[in-house]
């Protein structure tokens, strides 16, 4: 079952990107990207929800 934008929380982690559906590959590919404004703490990479979901409508809008 897909998650509500607004049921995950505020900062995504590779996890929260694999629940929505994408491979494990994929979300740290994305988590990796120079494009992708990520927030590293220690070790782990986070993107905010919302910056998320941006990127996304960005890339589907170039793709048309």
């Amino acid at each position: 079952m897909m998650n509500s934008k607004d049921t995950l929380p505020m900062m995504l982690s590779a996890n929260e990107i694999q629940a929505m559906r994408f491979t494990r590959t994929m979300a740290y590919n994305i988590l990796n990207r120079n494009d992708v404004p990520v927030v590293k703490i220690g070790n782990r990479k986070f993107i905010q929800r919302d910056k998320f979901f941006e990127w996304l409508d960005k890339r589907e809008r170039s793709e048309k």
